[in-house]
């Protein structure tokens, strides 16, 4: 921003801003940025002569406009609850998107101000029923993101990226969501997780924290730590404040580095099971992180642990969130848990000791499980994902994969694919059928790759034609066609 003015970028600085995101764009960066609700007091600045001609902001209880201090200076702020105002701070965005601008980050949009809270008593419209501050502080993020969301949504034909810092009950409509400037504590990472699962229940499910904390310095083992415990939050953010230490993983040693790439990659192969988490979480409204209570409602030992989450149904994460921790104290819930990273088999309903070097995540399986993954990239659209990966760890059970492009509301007129994936076990041998539950995307997977677990294969029939395979592989790639496919896994 220029002077931190909303709307507005230094010309100086940045004399060819559309150029230069033109080129962040050819390296697969996505520019989301921030836009704060204070509006610098400053004639001939053209967002406040705006607000101030059509009395678009908050007031004294005597109708002068309320004044407090942010990061331009003085500033008024908009009145949300106004639909005029929002209308015309949905339309300030198009600026910002005509130079491609990908998303808009909402903050500081309690909204905060330095010289204390904005009293009770300030007045907001409320489209001509006036109300007070302590009546509308809730819903002024709330409304925020409504009128960003909005704006983006009227100027682009893609799907808003909104990211908000204050927010309500059914913000989750209009926007994304982190928990704010957290610190580089270890308290810090143990608390983002019930914060997480918390906000996930209450409806605010795309959700996460900054990665090895904003305030402070953070540490090898801590950074570490907090990218493993984050691999499946929805939103997945390395950020820092200015004047800490510099927080990428190359800033601290070659083994910090490698173990942050490891599990990046990870999160990466598993974007299309996140994204059919998502797509879940819009049918049912189930989060994507979800307490072990969730689906063990039952089971007493799960109602205190606040340190495990679900990812969906299917895997189970367990993070090291203590310093210095080597061995983690694990509960399984009902059924047989497979670790991903061994393939051992566990009984549930029982407290497991697994060993958990830096390196090392507690992650497990469940037994029946259909898991999608992607080749691992280093942002998404990098590569043309024309083959979709299937992990089979062996039981009964079924899954549903959805596809869709990604982008833009195509989806709401039918231009979908969803995948029903199911395996069933018989006389030892496995079985896995496909068979489409909507074929409305026109961008289908050329080819599967099913790998499977803890199987000892000797055979395997696509549509019941033998498929050659490497005797001892416990993977198989092949292509289909049609709506429908058998594959038959057999111990002869």
């Amino acid at each position: 921003m220029d002077d931190y003015k909303v709307f507005t970028w230094d010309e100086d600085k940045f004399n060819n801003m559309q150029e230069m995101i033109e080129n962040l764009h050819e390296k697969g960066f996505k520019v989301v940025t921030i836009i704060d609700p204070g509006i610098k007091k400053e004639k001939g600045y053209q967002v406040f002569d705006q607000c101030l001609e059509n009395e678009f902001y908050l007031t004294d209880p005597d109708g002068i406009p309320y004044v407090n201090e942010v990061w331009p200076g003085e500033c008024v702020f908009p009145d949300f609850t106004n639909s005029d105002c929002r209308n015309w701070w949905a339309d300030n965005h198009k600026r910002l998107l005509e130079i491609g601008i990908d998303g808009i980050w909402n903050d500081m949009n309690e909204p905060a101000s330095f010289n204390g809270p904005l009293p009770e008593n300030v007045l907001f419209d409320n489209d001509g029923k006036k109300i007070e501050h302590k009546e509308a502080h809730n819903i002024y993020g709330h409304l925020m993101s409504k009128s960003t969301y909005e704006g983006l949504n009227n100027l682009t034909d893609k799907r808003p990226f909104v990211i908000t810092r204050a927010s309500y009950a059914g913000t989750q409509k209009y926007s994304t969501f982190w928990t704010g400037d957290n610190q580089s504590l270890w308290e810090h990472l143990r608390m983002a997780l019930p914060m997480l699962m918390n906000m996930g229940l209450s409806g605010l499910s795309f959700s996460g924290t900054d990665i090895g904390g904003f305030g402070f310095d953070s540490s090898a083992e801590l950074l570490t730590r907090w990218y493993q415990a984050s691999i499946f939050t929805p939103l997945f953010r390395n950020h820092s404040s200015t004047g800490s230490r510099d927080q990428e993983p190359w800033a601290f040693d070659q083994e910090v580095e490698e173990i942050s790439k490891k599990y990046i990659k990870l999160r990466y192969k598993f974007i299309p099971y996140i994204y059919d988490l998502l797509w879940q979480g819009e049918k049912t409204g189930l989060p994507v992180m979800r307490p072990l209570f969730l689906h063990n409602q039952s089971d007493n030992n799960t109602y205190n642990l606040n340190d495990q989450f679900l990812a969906g149904e299917n895997i189970m994460v367990a993070p090291v969130v203590q310093q210095g921790q080597k061995y983690r104290k694990v509960y399984l819930p009902e059924g047989k848990w497979i670790d991903y990273w061994t393939g051992k088999e566990h009984q549930g309903n029982n407290y497991i000791l697994k060993e958990s070097n830096l390196d090392t995540l507690p992650m497990y399986i469940k037994k029946g499980s259909i898991i999608p993954n992607y080749e691992a990239q280093n942002y998404i659209g990098e590569k043309e994902m024309d083959e979709l990966k299937l992990k089979i760890y062996p039981g009964d059970g079924s899954y549903l994969h959805y596809q869709d492009d990604g982008e833009s509301f195509e989806y709401q007129k039918g231009k979908y694919n969803l995948y029903k994936f199911t395996q069933n076990v018989y006389d030892q041998n496995y079985k896995v059928t496909l068979e489409f539950e909507n074929k409305g995307y026109n961008e289908f997977y050329n080819s599967f790759e099913v790998e499977f677990f803890n199987t000892e294969i000797t055979e395997i029939k696509v549509d019941e034609q033998k498929i050659n395979f490497e005797k001892g592989s416990q993977s198989v790639t092949f292509n289909i066609e049609g709506d429908f496919c058998k594959i038959e896994l057999l111990k002869t």
